[in-house]
């Protein structure tokens, strides 16, 4: 394909983050259709791992001066968020 590191790295990414808010769609429509709290967490928490990371991260760096520390505690915090929601959409009510 003609693509060195940087731009199979940005490639990798979008494909990552466009399939990840395609499961995240997916998500949200179950919660839509069956008013199911928990997939709406996990539409959200899905998203975060994702797609909004790769977003930020591009945007971060392109639309600030920010170290690449900030882009990764970016990144991270994103991650975070994310993975506690998918947690949260997983628990058993009652338990």
């Amino acid at each position: 394909m003609g693509l060195d590191a940087g731009g199979t790295i940005f490639l990798m990414g979008l494909v990552s983050a466009a399939l990840g808010a395609f499961v995240a769609a997916l998500a949200y429509r179950g919660y839509a259709r069956n008013d199911s709290g928990p997939m709406l967490y996990l539409a959200v928490g899905v998203a975060f791992v994702t797609a909004i990371p790769f977003v930020l991260s591009y945007g971060v760096e392109w639309l600030t001066s920010a170290s690449d520390g900030i882009v990764v505690l970016v990144i991270t915090t994103c991650n975070i968020v994310g993975l506690t929601a998918i947690a949260y959409s997983l628990r058993r009510p009652g338990r």
